[in-house]
């Protein structure tokens, strides 16, 4: 009986980084993420589709790969590896601003006490170590998010992107 579970672990395991390995590729960041493609990478999880989605969103020095995502409205479990050599944060607002233009504090970081005015804030993922992990649940409506790192200077390096649920 425990074969079959080593196989199905490390089937698992390979789509999973197939996905990863995929999401980081290419010669643009420009990258979609589709349903299917987020049911995928939750049945490798050991979830199912139909209890949520799931995406993969690479943090490095000074970038989100891919820096604009598209994903279906509902529960969405973003994990985020730091494949950086410091510690970022995925930071994740509702609004309809380019993520190069949020308000900023004088020492570049965005202001989230301003964006919280005209945004909604959805939650972050925080303070994730070089070669660690960080994951997070959103419950995502439609409409369009921006993700940043607000670590200092990481979001005046680049370091932001878009969310789109449909």
């Amino acid at each position: 009986m425990k074969a079959p579970t080593h196989r199905l672990f490390g089937l698992a395991a390979l789509l999973a980084i197939a996905a990863i390995f995929a999401a980081g590729c290419g010669g643009d960041d420009d990258t979609t993420t589709t349903e299917a493609e987020n049911e995928t990478a939750a049945a490798a999880e050991g979830g199912s589709g139909s209890s949520g989605s799931a995406l993969a969103i690479e943090m490095g020095d000074f970038f989100f790969a891919p820096s604009d995502v598209t994903t279906q409205a509902g529960s969405t479990t973003i994990e985020a590896p730091n494949k950086g050599s410091v510690e970022h944060e995925l930071v994740l607002f509702k609004t309809d601003i380019d993520p190069a233009d949020l308000p900023t504090e004088a020492n570049g970081e965005v202001d989230e006490e301003k964006l919280d005015e005209v945004a909604e804030e959805a939650g972050e993922i925080a303070d994730v170590e070089a070669g660690q992990t960080g994951a997070e649940e959103f419950d995502l409506k439609p409409g369009k998010y921006v993700m940043f790192c607000n670590l200092p200077g990481h979001y005046a390096q680049g370091m932001y992107g878009t969310v789109t649920v449909e």
